[in-house]
């Protein structure tokens, strides 16, 4: 069994950026590869998740990793890529949109998780939240960040459960939080690890790559 396995999940439409954004060139590189370069090093195994039309261009890329159509769904796309891997103690999910992640937080992550049985990287807010109803504030409210690693075993019967009972979460912590008794501890994110959606936010993480 090894020790750590990633799945780095890139199969959305990009429909709120306009274009591909995975292959958007950032500091001389498609977005994608510094997504791969700042995760393979630090994991045994790596599988990028990506939609069934981009893989032959993924492929061509050459980033050393196995590469594998997702799903319809975001839930869907994550079991597809666990599907994927090997045995492992622990396994992270990476949003592939997150090119500036710091290699020495996803360490953090992992020494967290192999303590707790989950860790998730978490910043505050960047303005008040408030419930809808009553507007009353959300007290404690975080901004939860990708990686998000989990003991290995455990996560996919997780995935297991949500997909028997059709349950599709907001992210892969929401499955685990569902259908495990697992603790996940909040290790402080990175207001510089931001998941790129709109054209304006290439400007954010440009600076961070190389």
């Amino acid at each position: 069994m090894k020790d750590r396995a990633m799945v780095v999940v890139a199969a959305g439409s990009s429909s709120r950026f306009g274009s591909d954004k995975l292959m958007e060139e950032v500091a001389g590189r498609p977005l994608i590869a510094h997504t791969i370069s700042r995760v393979v090093d630090k994991v045994d195994e790596c599988v990028l998740v990506a939609r069934n039309d981009l893989i032959d261009r993924l492929d061509g890329l050459g980033l050393g990793v196995d590469i594998v159509p997702g799903g319809e769904t975001r839930t869907e796309s994550e079991a597809l890529g666990l599907a994927a891997t090997g045995p492992a103690r622990l396994i992270g999910i990476h949003d592939g949109a997150r090119p500036a992640v710091e290699p020495e937080m996803i360490d953090r992550l992992f020494s967290a998780a192999m303590e707790s049985g989950g860790a998730v990287p978490g910043i505050p807010p960047a303005r008040p939240l408030v419930y809808r109803d009553g507007l009353a504030a959300v007290a404690k409210a975080i901004r939860v960040q990708t990686p998000q690693v989990f003991w290995g075993p455990e996560l996919r019967a997780a995935f297991r459960s949500a997909a028997a009972a059709g349950y599709v979460g907001h992210d892969t912590a929401d499955i685990v939080h569902n259908f495990t008794s697992l603790e996940i501890v909040v290790v402080p994110g990175d207001t510089d690890n931001v998941k790129v959606t709109y054209p304006e936010d290439l400007e954010l993480v440009r600076d961070r790559l190389d």
